[in-house]
Protein backbone atom coordinates (compact mmCIF):
# COMPACT_ATOMS: atom_id res chain seq x y z
CA UNK A 1 0.00 0.00 0.00
CA UNK A 2 2.62 2.45 0.87
CA UNK A 3 3.85 2.31 -2.59
CA UNK A 4 0.71 2.70 -4.32
CA UNK A 5 0.38 6.10 -1.89
CA UNK A 6 3.63 7.37 -2.82
CA UNK A 7 2.51 6.99 -6.69
CA UNK A 8 -0.76 9.20 -5.81
CA UNK A 9 1.41 11.53 -3.63
CA UNK A 10 3.97 12.06 -6.52
CA UNK A 11 0.84 12.54 -9.18
CA UNK A 12 -0.57 15.29 -6.29
CA UNK A 13 2.74 17.01 -6.38
CA UNK A 14 2.89 17.36 -9.86
CA UNK A 15 1.56 20.72 -11.07
CA UNK A 16 2.42 19.92 -14.89
CA UNK A 17 -0.49 17.93 -14.39
CA UNK A 18 -3.83 19.84 -14.52
CA UNK A 19 -6.87 18.58 -11.75
CA UNK A 20 -9.06 16.90 -14.84
CA UNK A 21 -5.92 14.47 -15.70
CA UNK A 22 -3.73 13.86 -12.52
CA UNK A 23 -6.10 11.14 -11.56
CA UNK A 24 -7.03 9.56 -14.96
CA UNK A 25 -5.32 10.72 -18.50
CA UNK A 26 -8.47 9.52 -20.37
CA UNK A 27 -10.71 12.89 -19.56
CA UNK A 28 -14.13 11.33 -21.44
CA UNK A 29 -14.31 8.05 -19.14
CA UNK A 30 -13.92 10.85 -16.66
CA UNK A 31 -16.37 13.05 -18.02
CA UNK A 32 -18.97 9.53 -18.42
CA UNK A 33 -17.66 9.08 -14.81
CA UNK A 34 -19.51 12.09 -13.19
CA UNK A 35 -22.71 12.17 -15.48
CA UNK A 36 -23.30 8.64 -14.39
CA UNK A 37 -23.14 9.52 -10.42
CA UNK A 38 -25.05 12.78 -11.83
CA UNK A 39 -27.96 10.95 -12.11
CA UNK A 40 -28.11 9.99 -8.22
CA UNK A 41 -27.62 12.82 -6.52
CA UNK A 42 -30.62 14.32 -4.48
CA UNK A 43 -30.64 17.97 -3.55
CA UNK A 44 -31.01 17.05 0.27
CA UNK A 45 -28.00 14.48 -0.17
CA UNK A 46 -24.80 15.01 2.32
CA UNK A 47 -22.11 13.10 -0.09
CA UNK A 48 -18.97 11.58 0.31
CA UNK A 49 -16.65 11.10 -2.04
CA UNK A 50 -14.51 8.35 -1.08
CA UNK A 51 -10.51 8.09 -2.75
CA UNK A 52 -11.55 11.87 -4.19
CA UNK A 53 -8.20 12.67 -5.51
CA UNK A 54 -7.63 16.37 -6.37
CA UNK A 55 -11.23 17.41 -5.83
CA UNK A 56 -12.09 17.83 -9.98
CA UNK A 57 -15.34 14.70 -9.41
CA UNK A 58 -16.13 16.00 -5.80
CA UNK A 59 -16.71 19.95 -7.25
CA UNK A 60 -19.03 18.41 -10.12
CA UNK A 61 -21.19 16.82 -6.71
CA UNK A 62 -21.33 19.36 -4.92
CA UNK A 63 -23.69 21.45 -7.11
CA UNK A 64 -25.85 18.83 -7.02
CA UNK A 65 -26.82 18.58 -3.05
CA UNK A 66 -27.05 19.82 -0.18
CA UNK A 67 -23.12 19.42 0.84
CA UNK A 68 -20.05 17.17 -0.17
CA UNK A 69 -16.89 15.84 1.57
CA UNK A 70 -14.10 14.38 -0.42
CA UNK A 71 -12.06 11.94 1.55
CA UNK A 72 -8.60 10.58 0.08
CA UNK A 73 -5.53 9.20 2.21
CA UNK A 74 -3.18 10.96 -0.46
CA UNK A 75 -1.86 14.14 1.36
CA UNK A 76 -0.70 15.62 -1.64
CA UNK A 77 -3.79 15.38 -3.51
CA UNK A 78 -5.82 16.92 -0.58
CA UNK A 79 -3.66 20.06 -0.69
CA UNK A 80 -4.06 20.37 -4.14
CA UNK A 81 -7.80 19.83 -3.74
CA UNK A 82 -8.07 22.68 -0.93
CA UNK A 83 -5.98 24.88 -3.11
CA UNK A 84 -8.63 24.90 -5.74
CA UNK A 85 -11.67 24.81 -3.73
CA UNK A 86 -12.25 27.22 -0.61
CA UNK A 87 -16.20 26.33 -0.27
CA UNK A 88 -15.55 25.53 3.55
CA UNK A 89 -19.30 24.56 4.84
CA UNK A 90 -20.58 23.11 1.68
CA UNK A 91 -17.56 21.78 -0.03
CA UNK A 92 -14.44 20.35 2.23
CA UNK A 93 -11.66 17.70 2.19
CA UNK A 94 -9.95 15.69 4.35
CA UNK A 95 -6.93 13.16 4.64
CA UNK A 96 -8.19 10.35 5.29
CA UNK A 97 -7.52 5.95 4.55
CA UNK A 98 -10.51 4.27 3.65
CA UNK A 99 -9.47 1.25 5.72
CA UNK A 100 -9.79 3.69 8.83
CA UNK A 101 -12.75 4.88 8.18
CA UNK A 102 -15.68 5.52 10.72
CA UNK A 103 -18.58 7.10 11.25
CA UNK A 104 -16.30 9.24 14.43
CA UNK A 105 -14.29 10.65 11.71
CA UNK A 106 -16.65 12.94 9.47
CA UNK A 107 -20.43 11.58 10.71
CA UNK A 108 -22.92 9.58 7.74
CA UNK A 109 -23.59 10.58 4.86
CA UNK A 110 -26.83 9.83 2.48
CA UNK A 111 -24.63 8.53 -0.92
CA UNK A 112 -21.06 7.67 -0.62
CA UNK A 113 -19.19 7.35 -4.31
CA UNK A 114 -16.31 5.46 -5.03
CA UNK A 115 -14.76 6.07 -8.55
CA UNK A 116 -11.53 4.21 -9.32
CA UNK A 117 -10.42 4.15 -5.70
CA UNK A 118 -10.91 0.66 -4.04
CA UNK A 119 -8.95 -0.83 -6.89
CA UNK A 120 -5.56 0.81 -5.54
CA UNK A 121 -6.00 -1.73 -2.66
CA UNK A 122 -3.96 -4.54 -3.50
CA UNK A 123 -5.36 -6.76 -1.48
CA UNK A 124 -8.95 -8.49 -2.08
CA UNK A 125 -9.84 -9.32 1.66
CA UNK A 126 -8.83 -5.13 2.66
CA UNK A 127 -11.06 -4.32 -0.20
CA UNK A 128 -14.02 -5.85 1.38
CA UNK A 129 -12.69 -4.29 4.76
CA UNK A 130 -12.98 -0.64 3.00
CA UNK A 131 -16.20 -1.86 1.57
CA UNK A 132 -17.73 -2.28 5.15
CA UNK A 133 -16.45 0.64 6.06
CA UNK A 134 -18.12 2.72 3.38
CA UNK A 135 -21.48 1.04 4.65
CA UNK A 136 -21.08 1.89 8.04
CA UNK A 137 -21.10 5.92 7.11
CA UNK A 138 -24.21 5.40 5.88
CA UNK A 139 -27.56 6.19 6.78
CA UNK A 140 -29.71 4.00 6.74
CA UNK A 141 -31.25 3.63 3.08
CA UNK A 142 -28.33 5.61 2.10
CA UNK A 143 -27.14 4.96 -1.62
CA UNK A 144 -23.32 3.76 -2.86
CA UNK A 145 -22.05 4.41 -6.09
CA UNK A 146 -19.41 1.74 -6.91
CA UNK A 147 -17.51 2.53 -10.37
CA UNK A 148 -14.21 0.33 -9.74
CA UNK A 149 -12.61 -2.06 -12.18
CA UNK A 150 -13.95 -5.32 -13.08
CA UNK A 151 -11.83 -8.34 -14.10
CA UNK A 152 -13.47 -10.38 -16.54
CA UNK A 153 -14.36 -7.00 -18.66
CA UNK A 154 -10.80 -6.10 -19.30
CA UNK A 155 -9.73 -9.99 -19.94
CA UNK A 156 -12.24 -10.21 -22.63
CA UNK A 157 -11.88 -6.81 -24.14
CA UNK A 158 -8.16 -7.99 -24.05
CA UNK A 159 -9.33 -11.32 -26.34
CA UNK A 160 -11.46 -8.74 -28.31
CA UNK A 161 -8.59 -6.80 -29.11
CA UNK A 162 -6.17 -9.55 -29.96
CA UNK A 163 -9.03 -10.72 -32.73
CA UNK A 164 -8.34 -7.99 -34.34
CA UNK A 165 -4.89 -7.36 -34.42
CA UNK A 166 -4.68 -4.69 -31.76
CA UNK A 167 -1.80 -5.42 -28.56
CA UNK A 168 -3.56 -6.13 -24.88
CA UNK A 169 -3.88 -3.26 -22.89
CA UNK A 170 -1.05 -2.77 -20.06
CA UNK A 171 -1.13 -3.88 -17.04
CA UNK A 172 -1.71 -1.63 -14.04
CA UNK A 173 0.27 -2.29 -11.61
CA UNK A 174 -1.40 -0.41 -8.28
CA UNK A 175 -4.55 -1.40 -9.50
CA UNK A 176 -6.10 -4.58 -8.39
CA UNK A 177 -9.41 -5.20 -10.02
CA UNK A 178 -12.32 -6.85 -8.85
CA UNK A 179 -14.02 -10.47 -9.47
CA UNK A 180 -17.48 -10.41 -10.80
CA UNK A 181 -18.77 -13.45 -8.85
CA UNK A 182 -17.44 -12.81 -5.81
CA UNK A 183 -18.15 -8.74 -5.85
CA UNK A 184 -21.78 -9.43 -6.46
CA UNK A 185 -21.84 -12.03 -3.86
CA UNK A 186 -20.34 -9.82 -1.14
CA UNK A 187 -22.38 -6.91 -1.84
CA UNK A 188 -25.89 -8.73 -1.79
CA UNK A 189 -24.49 -9.41 1.68
CA UNK A 190 -24.04 -5.60 2.41
CA UNK A 191 -26.85 -3.71 0.51
CA UNK A 192 -29.26 -3.75 -2.12
CA UNK A 193 -28.32 -3.59 -5.08
CA UNK A 194 -31.07 -1.10 -7.02
CA UNK A 195 -29.17 -0.95 -10.31
CA UNK A 196 -26.06 -2.43 -12.79
CA UNK A 197 -25.01 -0.66 -15.57
CA UNK A 198 -21.32 -0.51 -17.19
CA UNK A 199 -19.03 1.46 -19.24
CA UNK A 200 -18.78 -1.26 -22.22
CA UNK A 201 -19.79 1.16 -25.24
CA UNK A 202 -17.26 3.42 -24.62
CA UNK A 203 -14.65 0.40 -24.47
CA UNK A 204 -16.08 -0.87 -27.39
CA UNK A 205 -15.02 2.63 -29.53
CA UNK A 206 -12.44 3.85 -27.33
CA UNK A 207 -10.62 1.20 -26.50
CA UNK A 208 -11.39 -0.92 -30.07
CA UNK A 209 -13.00 1.18 -32.77
CA UNK A 210 -10.94 4.22 -32.49
CA UNK A 211 -7.67 2.44 -32.46
CA UNK A 212 -7.98 0.07 -35.16
CA UNK A 213 -9.27 3.09 -37.67
CA UNK A 214 -6.42 4.96 -36.93
CA UNK A 215 -3.73 2.64 -36.71
CA UNK A 216 -0.55 2.64 -37.31
CA UNK A 217 -1.01 6.12 -35.47
CA UNK A 218 -1.42 6.21 -31.56
CA UNK A 219 -5.11 6.58 -29.45
CA UNK A 220 -5.32 9.94 -28.14
CA UNK A 221 -7.78 9.75 -24.86
CA UNK A 222 -9.17 13.56 -25.73
CA UNK A 223 -10.38 12.67 -29.36
CA UNK A 224 -13.26 13.19 -30.96
CA UNK A 225 -14.48 9.74 -31.30
CA UNK A 226 -13.96 9.54 -27.90
CA UNK A 227 -16.33 11.82 -26.53
CA UNK A 228 -19.16 10.40 -29.33
CA UNK A 229 -17.76 7.27 -27.21
CA UNK A 230 -18.66 8.87 -23.69
CA UNK A 231 -22.25 10.44 -24.72
CA UNK A 232 -23.06 7.37 -26.36
CA UNK A 233 -22.31 5.41 -23.68
CA UNK A 234 -24.21 7.66 -21.42
CA UNK A 235 -27.50 6.96 -23.29
CA UNK A 236 -27.19 3.67 -24.90
CA UNK A 237 -26.86 1.11 -21.91
CA UNK A 238 -24.87 -2.00 -21.31
CA UNK A 239 -22.18 -3.96 -23.48
CA UNK A 240 -21.06 -5.54 -19.88
CA UNK A 241 -19.29 -8.36 -21.70
CA UNK A 242 -16.37 -6.07 -22.95
CA UNK A 243 -16.74 -3.53 -19.96
CA UNK A 244 -13.67 -2.74 -17.84
CA UNK A 245 -15.63 -1.61 -15.23
CA UNK A 246 -18.77 -1.91 -13.33
CA UNK A 247 -21.19 0.41 -12.01
CA UNK A 248 -23.35 -0.85 -9.33
CA UNK A 249 -25.84 1.25 -7.14
CA UNK A 250 -26.31 -0.05 -3.85
CA UNK A 251 -28.64 0.47 -0.88
CA UNK A 252 -27.78 -0.24 2.73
Amino acid sequence: MSDVKSFWDSKGGDRTLNDLEVTHKDIWQRWLEIETVKRHLRPMDRLVDIGCGAGYSTAQFAGHVSSAVGLDYSEEMIRRARQRDRDGAHLEFHVCDVLKLTPADHGTFDIAISTRCLINILDEEQQYRAIDNIAGILKPGGRFVFIEGLSQGRERLNVLRQKVDLPEMPKVWHNLDFEETRLLREMKKRFTILERSDFGTYDLISRVVYPLSIRPDEPKYDAKLNEVAARLALTWGTSSDISRVIVLVLQA
